[in-house]
């Protein structure tokens, strides 16, 4: 066969770069080159599964605490913006002046600089998506940026100047602008994702990025005593919710369960403080999830796609803890699906949070579509899958994007 190479452009964050990880170590497997375009914070585990890291130092903040709102996101996305044009595109384009790849995938947030690249080098894109897909039914971005008018348009006037500068047409201008490509990897069941049936042959559901091989299952281990155990997180993003751990303490203070907590980096002194000493909890600044899940009765979780696939991937019902647009998307889609509980984090208390948890840990209607959406993540094929899709399209003569050619003379 012959190595082809790949880009792979993600936006900084976790939730973004980790579910290609696999995908990168099956498509080096096969034979290809990948290299990303990334943060400097993420070079280390790109490379750890073998793909090249061109690196940028982001200076993007996290969502922080309390409640975010679609402005919130939409200045995190203007900052990115800027940072794509200033910083990621010149990075980009300085190299692999002598090593153009033979495609380039990359993530919503990340299109502007993977198409303007694609779009110069002439070579075809795939978009992924680890999360809900959009195309012209559906978008994710109607709910996460519902208020972020000021931001939106910023994001806006930017893009249409740096469109008249390349000099495109309307098409051509529709096209880059567009929330999908005509070629789209979506990372997780298509039972999850909204309007479903609207999704055409253009869209490849895999049902989950998860590695083949997880070192350390089950390795944790339990305290003595046989009472359920539950897994709880919130992710990286939004985890600088100490009133939150202290109602997960007073909830469950007493009872037969055993808490394991994962607080995120930086947050084990406060976390220690709100929740009190409490007996039955441990608290982790992180932990493999793998290592717990197979003990969990259940998982109190933020809602990113990663760690709530990665627990009905072990049969686990789900506790869905809402603080962004996004997180009340995925809340409502577990509840509809009967895969668990979904709770406004604004709203919460240590008594609706008790009673969610052993809600969702005794209901066989639960477990049962826990197992039924299970079964469809993993036959769906997941990065293995994902990775011969790609494999097969770098086989193929190269299919340029709608907006190459503009993008190409405006260079020339």
């Amino acid at each position: 066969m012959t190595t082809r190479h790949v880009a792979i452009f993600m936006f900084p964050g976790y939730g973004h770069v980790n579910p290609t990880l696999e995908i990168s170590r099956c498509l080096i497997a096969l034979g290809h080159r990948v290299t990303y375009v990334v943060d400097e914070k993420f070079a280390g585990r790109v490379t750890a599964v073998g793909a090249g890291a061109v690196c940028y130092s982001s200076q993007r903040s996290r969502l922080g605490e309390g409640t975010v709102t679609g402005e919130d996101i939409g200045a995190l996305g203007l900052t990115f913006l800027r940072e794509s044009m200033d910083v990621i595109l010149p990075r980009t384009l300085e190299a692999f002046e002598d090593d153009v790849p033979d495609l380039v995938l990359y993530d919503l947030e990340s299109f502007f600089t993977a198409r303007t690249a694609a779009g110069r080098w002439g070579r075809p894109t795939v978009q992924l998506f680890p999360y809900v897909a959009a195309n012209e039914h559906y978008a994710l971005s109607y709910e996460v940026f519902d208020g972020a008018s000021e931001s939106l348009q910023k994001c806006l006037d930017l893009l249409m100047e740096h469109l008249a500068a390349e000099d495109t047409g309307p098409e051509t201008a529709a096209a880059f602008l567009a929330n999908f490509d005509s070629r789209n990897v979506v990372l997780l069941p298509k039972s999850f994702q909204p309007l479903a049936e609207t999704f055409d042959d253009r869209y490849t559901f895999t049902g989950h990025s998860l590695p083949a091989d997880r070192p350390g299952t089950g390795s944790w281990q339990r305290p003595p005593g046989d009472g359920p155990v539950a897994l709880i997180t919130l992710g990286t993003e939004v985890n600088d919710q100490p009133g939150f751990f202290a109602d997960c303490a007073k909830a469950f203070d007493g009872s037969d369960w055993h808490l394991v907590m994962a607080v995120g980096p930086g947050n084990l002194p406060v976390c220690r403080a709100a929740t009190g000493g409490v007996a039955n909890i441990e608290l982790h600044e992180w932990l493999a999830f793998n290592t717990v899940l197979p003990h969990a009765s259940a998982v109190v979780c933020h809602a990113g796609i990663s760690t709530m696939l990665e627990a009905i991937s072990f049969g686990k019902p789900l506790v869905i803890i809402t603080y962004t647009p996004e997180d009340r998307v995925n809340g409502r889609r577990t509840e509809e699906l009967g895969l668990g509980v979904a709770l406004p984090g604004h709203e919460l208390s240590a008594e609706r949070l008790r009673e969610a948890v052993e809600t969702v840990a005794h209901s066989d209607h639960i477990r049962r579509q826990v197992a039924r959406t299970r079964t469809e993540m993993l036959a769906a094929g997941g990065p293995a899958r994902a990775a011969r899709l790609i494999d097969g399209w770098l086989a193929e003569p190269a299919r340029q994007p709608a907006w190459a050619a503009a993008f190409r003379e405006a260079e020339a």
